[in-house]
């Protein structure tokens, strides 16, 4: 098999072998060869006509005909030579264009390799994200592009450029499509055109796991298609991987009750995502909530009774906050959640609970959140949950039952990531 390394060699040296050939016949020599001719015809101007005389004696002793038959091989023979200086000029041409398909697979081919290293180094998100930030640009120069992420039944931006107004539900609309098929199949492949972008679903064996979005304003010209239909499938593999990973991981440090991470591993999942909104220029939020009056809860109904609380809390959690955000048991009562959705909308739907004990018991609970909003200056993950929890408190303070937040545009901030 002949890798695009040896083909660009080849079809150098077959380009340089059709130049060699051509080195007598080129077109900037044209006027000296037409003095050539001339010259030619001064200088043998009397033995020309000494010939045309012996020829002209020939056919009238003989009674043949030369100098027609000599003009037609005359003329068949510059035909000839015209017609092989253009074969070797469209050889020519050919074997450019070869050898630029060939230096276009070699730097298609590095681009994939170059992707592939990085990916296959990538045990979490914000790792996949930076790599794809990295190389995924190289394949569609120029060109706004989105990674969404599936997981849960839910889905999550993994990747857009920094300082990017694209509205998260237009792009998840486009990506549920691109997974219905909802689109026009270019002809040699490469993604679906769905309104201005092209997307290439990302699929881990028969599950979908994301759609690449890139803008197709101008047109996507078909090697860059092909070049991040490609990519796509390495970004694929990538993902269920993570994600496998992660699962695998979350389950090692989740809280058997309510299927939330432990505190260690939720304030490194925080310390990661601080990195990532540095990085990106992301804005993040985090809160901190806890059941208003759990003590009394468990000294009236019962300490099974409290553990019902704390476990649909959990389940609650997983069918309102996205998979890829931190769900965190603090401690106790308390919860901690990298807030990406309305703060207000989760303590009203937490607040709705009705618990009902085995011995048909009922009773409902509410709860009090405490949002923070991450600077860029901010490193610490636990000065982030101090922040969140003094936010609580005043909550507390406040009556119980609302949320409480450390800046006037914080609430406004979650309300907007929704």
């Amino acid at each position: 098999m002949c890798t695009p390394f040896h083909a660009s060699r080849l079809a150098s040296k077959r380009q340089g072998e059709v130049a060699e050939t051509m080195r007598l016949i080129d077109r900037h020599d044209t006027s000296l060869a037409i003095a050539l001719v001339v010259g030619a015809l001064i200088l043998f101007h009397q033995p020309l006509k000494f010939l045309f005389d012996v020829a002209a004696d020939i056919e009238r002793d003989y009674h043949l005909d030369l100098v027609q038959p000599l003009v037609v091989l005359a003329v068949v023979f510059g035909f000839h030579q015209y017609r092989k200086r253009q074969e070797a000029k469209g050889e020519a041409l050919a074997a450019a264009a070869e050898a630029q398909q060939a230096r276009m697979r070699t730097q298609e081919l590095e681009r994939l390799v170059g992707l592939s290293r990085g990916l296959a180094m990538v045990t979490d998100f914000t790792g996949l994200s930076q790599v794809l930030a990295r190389f995924l640009p190289k394949f569609a120069p120029e060109r706004p592009a989105w990674v969404m992420i599936y997981q849960q039944g839910c889905w999550d931006v993994l990747l857009r450029e920094a300082g990017d107004r694209e509205p998260a539900e237009r792009l998840e609309a486009l990506a549920a499509r691109a997974l219905k098929a909802d689109g026009t199949l270019t002809p040699d492949g490469g993604g679906f055109e769905i309104d201005d972008l092209v997307a290439f679903p990302l699929w881990g064996g028969a599950e979908p796991v994301g759609v690449i979005l890139v803008r197709n304003i101008p047109g996507l010209p078909p090697d860059e298609r092909r070049g991040i239909e490609a990519a796509a499938a390495l970004t694929a593999i990538a993902i269920r991987n993570v994600q496998t990973l992660v699962e695998t991981r979350d389950r090692s440090v989740r809280d058997g009750l309510t299927g939330c991470v432990n505190r260690a591993h939720g304030l490194e999942r925080l310390t990661a995502e601080l990195r990532g909104t540095q990085r990106h220029g992301r804005p993040l939020s985090a809160l901190m909530f806890d059941v208003d009056s759990f003590k009394q809860v468990n000294d009236t109904y019962g300490h099974l009774a409290g553990d019902l609380v704390l476990a649909e809390i959990g389940r609650r959690l997983n069918d309102v906050v996205r998979s890829t955000d931190i769900k965190c048991r603090y401690g106790g009562d308390e919860f901690l959640i990298s807030a990406r959705h309305v703060a207000e909308s989760l303590r009203q739907t937490l607040s709705a609970l009705t618990i009902r004990t085995g011995d048909a018991v009922e009773f409902s609970v509410t709860v009090s959140l405490g949002v923070v909003t991450a600077q860029a200056e901010d490193r610490d993950a636990v000065a982030i949950v101090s922040r969140a929890d003094r936010a609580l408190y005043r909550a507390k303070q406040r009556g119980r039952n609302v949320v409480s937040s450390d800046q006037p545009d914080a609430l406004r901030l979650v309300s907007a990531q929704a």
